[in-house]
Formats: C-alpha cells, sequence, structure tokens
C-alpha cells in the first residue's frame, strides 16, 4: 500500500485528490495539510511513502517544506504541484529533492501513475514542460498525437499563452508563424488544425469537461474557438 500525504492551502483539490485515490487499491491517503508548517508537523506523526506538495502555500510555501525535508532522514518522496511553470522554480525544487513536478491542471490518471512512477525507486525526472502539458490536454480531449494537427494545435496553444492578443491575428500572424516553424504554409496549417478538430469532434470531445456550457454542441467549434477554449484551460486559476 503506497501511502500519500496531500500538503496543498487549495482545499477542493485536495478533496478531489482524496477522493479520486481513495478508488485506487494500492492507494491509501495518511495525512493531509493545508500550510507549510503543518505538513511537517503531519510527516511526523505519519510514516508516509508520497507527498504531494504544492509550492504556493501560508506560513512556509513547498520550497521551504523541502528544504526542511532535506535536513532530515527517511523522507517520502515529493511531487510538486504547481500553477505556474517557472523553470527556475521546478529547477530549485528538483535540487531539493523533489522527484516530480506536475503542472496544475492535470489529469487524476496522471497523478496516479507519477505516484506509482516515484514509489518504484526511478531516477529524479525532469520537470514537465508547459509543452508536455498542452500535449497531454490535447491527447485528453481526443486530439491524435499522430497526426499535423496535433503538432500545431500543440503550438498555437503555448504561443497564445504567451501572446494572448494572437487570437486575433489567427490567419494574418499564428498560422504564418507555425507554418514557418515546419516549414510548410498557412493554408496547410489552417486545413490539418481543423481536420483534426472535426475528427475529434466525431468520435466525443464534446463530452469533455473542457467544453461544458458550450452552445453548440452539435458542430465542433472553429480553430479559434478550440484554441481559446484550451488555452483558457491551461492559464492558472
Amino acid at each position: 500500500m503506497i501511502r500519500v500525504g496531500i500538503a496543498d492551502d487549495n482545499r477542493e483539490m485536495v478533496e478531489l485528490i482524496r477522493q479520486h485515490l481513495a478508488t485506487q487499491e494500492d492507494m491509501e491517503v495518511v495525512c493531509v495539510a493545508y500550510d507549510g508548517e503543518k505538513c511537517l508537523e503531519k510527516l511526523k506523526e505519519v510514516e508516509t511513502d508520497v507527498l504531494l506538495l504544492d509550492i504556493i502555500m501560508p506560513h512556509l510555501d513547498g520550497l521551504g517544506v523541502l528544504e526542511e525535508l532535506m535536513k532530515q532522514k527517511n523522507n517520502p518522496a515529493v511531487i510538486m504541484l504547481s500553477a505556474f511553470g517557472k523553470d527556475e522554480v521546478s529547477q530549485q525544487a528538483v535540487t531539493l529533492g523533489a522527484a516530480y513536478f506536475l503542472l496544475k491542471p492535470f489529469s487524476m490518471n496522471q497523478l496516479v501513475n507519477k505516484i506509482r512512477l516515484v514509489t518504484n525507486n526511478n531516477p529524479t525526472i525532469q520537470p514537465e514542460t508547459m509543452d508536455s502539458k498542452i500535449a497531454t490536454v490535447l491527447r485528453e480531449v481526443g486530439i491524435a498525437p499522430h497526426i499535423k494537427g496535433f503538432t500545431y494545435l500543440k503550438d498555437a496553444v503555448g504561443l497564445v499563452l504567451e501572446r494572448e492578443e494572437l487570437l486575433g491575428l489567427i490567419t494574418k500572424e499564428l498560422y504564418p508563424t507555425i507554418a514557418r516553424t515546419h516549414k510548410t504554409t498557412s493554408s496547410r496549417v489552417e486545413r490539418a488544425m481543423r481536420h483534426a478538430i472535426k475528427s475529434a469532434w466525431k468520435e466525443g470531445m464534446s463530452d469533455h469537461t473542457l467544453f461544458t456550457g458550450r452552445i453548440e454542441q452539435e458542430k465542433s467549434p472553429k480553430n479559434s474557438e478550440f484554441i481559446s477554449y484550451v488555452s483558457n484551460y491551461m492559464k492558472p486559476s
């Protein structure tokens, strides 16, 4: 049985994780804390195999918790949770002993896989990049990763997250930028995206929570609408 601790000041997130882990036969949540100081206290009281640790918490943040854990022996494997994918923070977390850095929002299946991974004596894994996080979301909504539209959509979401105004310049700037990167034409980029979205929509993409509340459920979203939905979903809440 994998004994899991959770330290996050977002109580709704803690409860969601707790409920999902309760469905896993090989996992048990043994302690919960909503700030860094309480987290350290709980870890002294209960043996824990894996700690899910948020970066930003009151009293003592996640990096502070890691620093304290480095002074102790027999510490749990730590998976850092954060809505901010700053490279310097993630690298610092890994330097302080974190086994993995997981960007919010993440899927519960992804979290469960990482918990099992870090308890199997795997080497330290590099922090997840925003690029890989976008790819995960696209796969979850049903975009087939082997087609060109997947790559173009991934690039488009990443660019829009950096420059939101590109959503209003999709034909004049976004398509041409992606086309230059992949040595193709803007029209091929547009068609590949449209094909990827329509194909996934026919396979049930509309059922994903990302599209909850969308009025035109029968029609697949246009490229710009889809990119907008995904980029908004990726933004820190």
